[in-house]
């Protein structure tokens, strides 16, 4: 990426001075793609593109799995679920894959 000053100089020698543009890129001795890109560019702000916002998969999980989750502290450390125990228990329920679907 070139310095603000070297942006501005190719913009001048392309508009003020007239020059072409394989004349800048032979004269500061820039890649003609980049001389093109520089001198052309009207709005020098750069473009902001939001992410797009997507909904997770286990959204209507969350609350069965936090639900299981409460329930295993009050037992023993050794009988609580671990995630695998979890994903299975999901993928066993029916009733749970059709909220997947």
């Amino acid at each position: 990426m070139l310095t603000m000053d070297e942006q501005n100089y190719l913009t001048a020698l392309r508009e003020i001075e007239g020059r072409s543009l394989r004349d800048i890129a032979g004269h500061t001795g820039y890649h003609f793609n980049t001389v093109k890109k520089y001198a052309d560019k009207e709005d020098w702000n750069m473009e902001y593109h939001p992410r797009k916002q997507r909904t997770s998969g286990l959204d209507p999980l969350k609350p069965i799995i936090d639900d299981w989750i409460r329930e295993d502290l009050k037992r023993k450390r050794k009988h609580r679920r671990t995630a695998v125990k979890i994903y299975s228990d999901l993928a066993a329920d029916e009733t749970l894959c059709q909220l997947l679907i």
